[in-house]
């Protein structure tokens, strides 16, 4: 495994400080004024910046995803996926570890964790990991969040440089505090709606790179 050193860790912890309060400063959406909302949680963003959500399916889909980004550039951007399958977690803690799980398995390194936040009003565990692209470090911050009512997992992704840690935490974590998650009846659980959703799932999709956000997007 690739070492991050102590100097990256301390910074990691430094900017983390404020993680446990993101509940309590949901609902203000100044200084950002645009919102996207779909059927399971709405979120605000700053004006000019573009909220990309053509992989969003929908409850009864396989494949739902978002990407939320300036297109001019800034220091962080947004990944957010709802996973497919609805497993029945005893908790947030057992979500986290199919996470962590599956990061690693792709070859990123997990370097720190958090527990007991929340986002939504749901509860949520904060995951850091880097990923080495040449001679760069993308810091991937997961806030994953598991809403129990439904069994539905979210990962809510900030993705920023290294070099932009302490700046990308202050703006990400701010547009994080913004997501409202709503109560909803996970229709993927109905076995004949999820075997249909699993043969839509099966059919190869084609990826146009041209439709491709550059950079960090799909982290």
């Amino acid at each position: 495994m690739r070492a991050i050193g102590i100097l990256l860790m301390g910074v990691i912890v430094a900017g983390i400080v404020s993680c446990s309060m993101l509940a309590r400063s949901s609902g203000d959406g100044e200084p950002f004024p645009e919102t996207y909302e779909n059927d399971l949680f709405s979120i605000n963003f700053p004006e000019g910046w573009i909220c990309d959500s053509s992989n969003w399916g929908g409850l009864d889909a396989p494949v739902n995803e978002v990407d939320i980004f300036d297109p001019d550039g800034n220091v962080v951007c947004f990944h957010i996926v709802k996973t497919f399958m609805p497993i029945k977690w005893k908790n947030v803690d057992e979500a986290k570890e199919m996470a962590k799980f599956g990061s690693v398995i792709r070859g990123a390194e997990l370097i720190y964790e958090i527990d007991s936040v929340e986002v939504g009003g749901y509860p949520a565990s904060i995951l850091y990991f880097a990923n080495f692209v040449s001679n760069d470090t993308i810091i991937q911050k997961m806030f994953v969040t598991y809403l129990q009512d439904s069994h539905i997992l979210v990962y809510f992704n900030e993705n920023f440089y290294y070099r932009d840690l302490v700046k990308a935490q202050d703006m990400g974590d701010s547009i994080i505090g913004t997501i409202k998650l709503k109560k909803v009846v996970n229709p993927i659980e109905n076995d004949s709606i999820y075997n249909e959703a699993w043969k839509e799932l099966e059919r190869p999709y084609p990826i146009d790179e041209d439709d491709k956000p550059a950079g960090m997007m799909n982290i």
